[in-house]
């Protein structure tokens, strides 16, 4: 029983990563679980359900931009988030290019902002006035499968 339950417990992670099918799978019961929550999906709720689903990641937040900076406008996480934020770190650099960014490592990107020094990796998903910000505390933790649901999510908003 015990080497099942191991043997188990090995298809959900490789050294802390998520298996893709796997994450995939937590992916969808997120968002089954974001639309039968509330008639109303807020930036909250998603905060609230991807947090508690990903055990990797240290913070899920939204930015809105102020200005000429980024104001933390909700978030769940491990850690006090830094705001207001410049435009020059990876959320800056999202919203004035438009497009999503996958930072495998955080410590290799020029300008990352460093609000908890446990987060390995990182990615953005720019959307209207805000970027949708995500941190986790393994390297590599984010690939096309993110990109692809966390799209999904936004749209849904």
């Amino acid at each position: 029983e015990t080497i099942i339950a191991f043997s188990e417990y090995l298809l959900f992670f490789d050294m802390g990563k998520l298996q893709p099918d796997i994450k995939e799978e937590i992916y969808q019961k997120a968002i089954s679980k974001i639309k039968n929550l509330k008639n109303e999906i807020t930036f909250d709720l998603i905060c609230s359900t991807l947090y508690d689903v990903f055990e990797n990641w240290n913070f899920c937040g939204f930015y809105i931009k102020k200005k000429d900076k980024l104001k933390i406008s909700f978030h769940k996480s491990d850690k006090i988030p830094c705001s207001p934020i410049n435009m020059d770190g990876v959320c800056g650099q999202s919203f004035n290019s438009r497009k999503i960014i996958i930072v495998p490592d955080v410590n290799k990107f020029s300008g990352h902002i460093q609000c908890d020094p446990s987060t390995k990796s990182e990615i953005t998903i720019p959307f209207l006035n805000y970027v949708l910000d995500i941190d986790s505390k393994e390297l590599d933790d984010f690939d096309e499968i993110d990109k692809k649901y966390l799209k999904k999510i936004i749209e849904m908003i």
